[in-house]
């Protein structure tokens, strides 16, 4: 029921965030990311996932109570059944977060396939799911590499629609698949690079222009699809800028 969907939902938030520490570490075993993103917003943003389609779960029940705070009316239409998500590395659990809640919310089942590269932090995540209340036939680990697993995945008849976050490529080769393979009404969600750019005019503060540059560009190495990856800056203060954001990179 949309009740006990709610409190599972819950249940996942409090045990997430009961184990921060534990899966924040284990995040950085698996990517290398510094452990103090994994710490500071990759693990407490997966708990606000689940507590928000709670909410939304409770707002459309119309018994929202002590969850209303920011969220948005909501409608949970019938479930497609069982769904393939697709993770990727440089996110793992917070990817995984913003697939599974939606998903389980709207009654779902789901096959979680986690990057190659990060399986033990998805493994623990779906061990602790299950601790929460989410029955193991709802929701499966399927570990493995992407061209292989994943390609038998998304081209399997019986699942009723894929959510992927990756590289265009891949997501062009998932469509291809689904389109040979799925049912016709089966949907692709699929979230994929971009080139990112900053626009600093001459109303910025230099200092902060900086600052904002360096850790878009440079934090997690770079390697998420919102880094910065173009800057533009208004002629006049370019020369001034430029030597300040030379300076902050040398250090």
């Amino acid at each position: 029921s949309v009740t006990e969907r709610s409190n599972i939902l819950l249940k996942i938030a409090d045990v997430i965030e009961a184990n921060l520490e534990y899966l924040a570490v284990a995040e950085t075993w698996d990517n290398g990311k510094a452990v103090r993103e994994t710490l500071a917003a990759d693990i407490p943003l997966a708990v606000d996932h689940f507590r928000y389609f709670a909410g939304c779960l409770r707002a459309q029940e119309g018994s929202v109570g002590e969850i209303d705070a920011n969220t948005v009316s909501y409608h949970f239409h019938e479930p497609l059944g069982v769904v393939g998500q697709i993770i990727p590395w440089n996110f793992p659990l917070l990817m995984a977060a913003w697939k599974l809640a939606p998903a389980l919310a709207a009654g779902n089942c789901v096959i979680l396939k986690p990057a190659e590269q990060t399986p033990l932090i998805a493994a623990f995540a779906v061990k602790l799911l299950h601790e929460a209340g989410v029955p193991e036939d709802v929701l499966q680990l399927l570990p493995g590499h992407g061209a292989r697993v994943g390609n038998a995945l998304v081209s399997d008849p019986r699942v009723a629609g894929v959510c992927f976050t990756g590289s265009t490529p891949t997501a062009k080769l998932i469509d291809r698949a689904m389109a040979k393979h799925a049912d016709p009404a089966a949907p692709l969600i699929a979230e994929t690079g971009g080139i990112n750019a900053m626009i600093v005019d001459s109303s910025a503060l230099p200092e902060q222009a900086v600052r904002d540059i360096v850790a878009s560009a440079f934090q997690s190495a770079g390697q998420r699809c919102s880094a910065l990856r173009v800057l533009y800056i208004q002629e006049d203060i370019a020369p001034k800028l430029l030597r300040m954001l030379q300076g902050a990179m040398e250090s």
